[in-house]
């Protein structure tokens, strides 16, 4: 009996000596390629990988502040631009399993004082689609101040719009769909659209170092974001506050992996508004499911593809992009406080990395 036990636990270490060395080749490889990137694009950020819910790969890379010679490290919080799109999607649907929010119902329902021609034949579904005809950004209608506008204000600004179609008759994505959508979570919670996602998604799921950014409440531990110019990296961020629902989240490498797990369970969200969340459409309308885009992607055999459902955001000073590949259950996540650099090429590559092929062995062009 002794002897059968010590070979079980003699067995389990060389298993895990084994797994410990595989993982520690990988993640030198990940910090290779990286490198690559600091280098030669000037990537300053953190990305994590991670398999089947175990990281593979976490680190971080540059400045979070310049001058002051402060570093980045896998705690720093960074805003992630319309990856926040994603997350308005998932209170959305929260919302809905509480029977506060339906999908299909006129949004007036919800949004009272939008103007009646813009309402016409708009759904909470065509917003996170992007199906309502809406402008692009609020940047065509106003020019921004350097303060914290209110939700009731940028209403007053989105009621000047005139819509380029029908709702549900085409696609074009529209920031101004994800501000209303953040309206409706406000009007049906009776909290500020900051408070609504404390509540609905940030405590929930433990993101602790995750929040809505305004002047009056910024982020303890925030990058600064930068440019790239021709005498270096120079200061350079969005006034935050006009983003509302659509890029106004910062948050972690961490705390988005965490929050991207939770859709692999039903204990947050039910597999039924996931499968909602990732019902992508065709070429015409985008891809475009609830707050991520999805697609096909290659898988390590070139005759097989996978779903991944994806999101990224650009913003001044800021990239991000989140990539669920998953039938692989792989996760690559890369945020970064400069732009612009190749961020979905180095996705792709790192996905390519952990999934044991070489990082520009194939190329991206036909699916991904």
């Amino acid at each position: 009996m002794n002897k059968l036990i010590f070979s079980v636990i003699f067995t389990y270490l060389i298993t895990l000596n084994c797994y410990a060395a595989m993982t520690s080749a990988l993640a030198s490889k990940f910090e290779l390629h990286i490198q690559k990137y600091v280098e030669e694009e000037k990537f300053q950020g953190a990305v994590l990988v991670a398999r089947d819910g175990e990281v593979l790969f976490r680190s971080a890379f540059g400045y979070a502040d310049i001058d002051n010679k402060l570093e980045n490290t896998i705690h720093t919080q960074f805003l992630i631009g319309s990856l926040t799109k994603s997350m308005t999607a998932v209170a959305i649907m929260r919302l809905v399993e509480l029977g506060k929010l339906e999908l299909h119902i006129p949004i007036s329902k919800y949004i009272p004082k939008l103007d009646k021609q813009l309402a016409k034949k708009l759904t909470l579904h065509r917003l996170l689609k992007h199906q309502s005809g809406l402008p692009q950004h609020l940047e065509r209608l106003i020019n921004f101040e350097e303060k914290d506008i209110s939700a009731n204000e940028i209403l007053d600004i989105i009621n000047t719009a005139e819509l380029a179609f029908t709702s549900g008759t085409q696609y074009q994505y529209s920031n101004l769909n994800y501000h209303l959508a953040a309206m409706a979570i406000e009007n049906v919670t009776g909290k500020s659209y900051r408070e609504a996602m404390n509540t609905l998604v940030f405590t929930p799921l433990g993101m602790q170092h995750s929040g809505v950014e305004r002047i009056s409440h910024p982020p303890s531990n925030r990058a600064n974001g930068y440019r790239k110019g021709i005498w270096g990296l120079n200061r350079d961020e969005n006034i935050i506050a006009y983003a509302l629902g659509s890029g106004d989240i910062y948050s972690t490498v961490d705390d988005l992996f965490r929050w991207e797990q939770s859709m692999y369970k039903d204990s947050f969200l039910s597999k039924e508004s996931v499968s909602m969340l990732l019902s992508g459409e065709n070429k015409a309308f985008g891809y475009y499911s609830y707050g991520f885009r999805v697609r096909d992607y290659q898988r390590a055999s070139s005759a097989k593809v996978g779903t991944l459902a994806r999101h990224g955001g650009s913003m001044d000073g800021f990239l991000a992009n989140l990539h669920r590949y998953i039938d692989d259950k792989l996760t690559v996540i890369v945020l970064a406080n400069v732009r612009s650099f190749p961020i979905r090429a180095l996705t792709f590559e790192l996905k390519e990395i952990a999934l044991g092929l070489s990082a520009n062995e194939r190329t991206r062009a036909q699916l991904e």
